[in-house]
């Protein structure tokens, strides 16, 4: 989604990674309950890994502020090239 709001909707960097990530939240809190009510859910796991993306999720915010944008949309599209090197090895 980040490479379309940069690209189609011309949002700056930092701007579409917040974008974003309020959308996934949306999109996950409608695929909890169709999980949910099927029984697929370690809710105490899911506890322990909200817990940690608290956390993590916080230094990334505060982190990304820090960085110049140049910078941050060279480091995205390293991290998405690596995910497709994997994807296409694996």
């Amino acid at each position: 989604m980040v490479p379309l709001l940069t690209s189609l909707q011309k949002l700056p960097q930092h701007v579409a990674h917040g974008t974003s990530l309020v959308i996934v939240i949306f999109v996950a809190t409608a695929g909890v309950f169709g999980y949910w009510l099927n029984g697929n859910v370690d809710w105490r796991l899911a506890f322990w890994l909200a817990l940690g993306s608290v956390g993590g999720s916080y230094f990334g915010a505060t982190t990304m502020n820090r960085i110049p944008e140049r910078w941050l949309r060279l480091i995205f599209g390293v991290f998405l090239f690596s995910v497709a090197v994997r994807m296409f090895v694996t």
